[in-house]
């Protein structure tokens, strides 16, 4: 049985949509790429050419004005969300979004009740760790939980080592699978730039045209379940730099360690010594495919089945960015800030 077509336009396809997202897109049957729009149109029309696009749109608004199209990937900075993403609900469209969903928690309060009033169309936010950290662990990590291997979660701490802070990218793995986060602490420290142990790898490795700085960032929270959360963010580890998350519960303990990590995926104890966990049967076909991102929202717009919950919906994304806000507050006062009610 032939898939049901469903047609793309893409708004800013830059380097990580045409090096991740299109290929993928490209080889599944029934999607069509109908339209590209870059910030220029010689960009839009190499982009066009390599990937096949029927035509190339001069505006953004073209592609959302267009009957011809289901769905829009939007691959622009985050600070042109606003203006784009409400009216391409509005228009009709299915919608995955690339970056931060808004630049503030408000501007994203508006894009949730836009996506709230056409409920009818798939509303994603593309995975900020997709490709590294924990996507690909996700579905192991929750059947864990779910299953009560480490019984109530009591403490939990997040270690990450990348060249730069990325608060968010680390919630929304905290968030999916923890709950929601009533409270939060914030504390960074900036140290001076040769007095400190030797840089991570991840930070020996950060594009050339940002400078790493060397800091200590932590995020402290309170979980609604009772438990707490810490997230740990260093570029000044050196060779102890491991990242990974540990749990601790009244049952048994977990840690994940993510892909291209020393000992990468989820060991735990009920007791005795840490031994690797073992991968269900139904769950490795999932874990060994790196479920993509693009293949769940097409299925979705579909109506096959939902998207994986390791893509952020809208009021996902909404509780990040207050989780964020929050954390900078605190830093900024040194004092703990509540969050608002989910």
């Amino acid at each position: 049985m032939a898939e049901q077509t469903v047609r793309v336009g893409v708004i800013g396809a830059g380097r990580f949509t045409q090096r991740v997202i299109l290929p993928q897109l490209a080889k599944m049957p029934g999607v069509e790429l109908i339209a590209v729009g870059n910030s220029s149109e010689g960009s839009s029309a190499k982009v066009a050419g390599e990937f096949g696009f029927d035509r190339i749109a001069r505006r953004w608004q073209d592609i959302v004005e267009a009957t011809d199209i289901d769905a829009v990937i939007v691959g622009t900075r985050t600070d042109q969300h606003e203006q784009m993403i409400s009216p391409i609900l509005e228009a009709g469209k299915h919608l995955l979004t690339m970056n931060a969903l808004a630049r503030t928690a408000d501007e994203a309060r508006a894009m949730c009740a836009t996506a709230n009033a056409h409920a009818d169309r798939v509303a994603l936010v593309y995975p900020a760790v997709v490709g590294s950290f924990y996507y690909t662990e996700d579905a192991l990590v929750r059947r864990l939980l779910q299953d009560g291997y480490v019984g109530e979660v009591l403490q939990v701490h997040n270690y990450w080592h990348t060249p730069f802070f990325g608060l968010g990218s680390m919630f929304e793995s905290g968030h999916r699978w923890f709950g929601e986060h009533t409270r939060v602490f914030g504390y960074r420290k900036a140290f001076t730039p040769g007095a400190t142990a030797p840089a991570t790898a991840a930070a020996l490795e950060a594009p050339a045209a940002r400078a790493v700085r060397p800091q200590s960032s932590l995020a402290l929270a309170e979980l609604s379940s009772g438990g707490t959360i810490a997230y740990l963010h260093s570029t000044v580890a050196g060779a102890a730099a491991r990242g990974r998350i540990e749990i601790a519960g009244s049952e048994g303990s977990v840690v994940c360690y993510p892909a291209g990590e020393e000992f990468a995926g989820c060991y735990g104890s009920r007791g005795g010594r840490l031994e690797p966990l073992p991968v269900p049967p139904d769950l490795a076909e999932l874990l060994a495919s790196g479920a993509p991102v693009e293949a769940d929202f097409i299925a979705a717009v579909r109506g096959q089945r939902a998207a994986s919950p390791a893509i952020p919906r809208f009021h996902e994304a909404l509780r990040m960015l207050e989780f964020t806000e929050g954390w900078r507050d605190s830093a900024d006062s040194g004092t703990w800030r509540d969050l608002p009610p989910a």
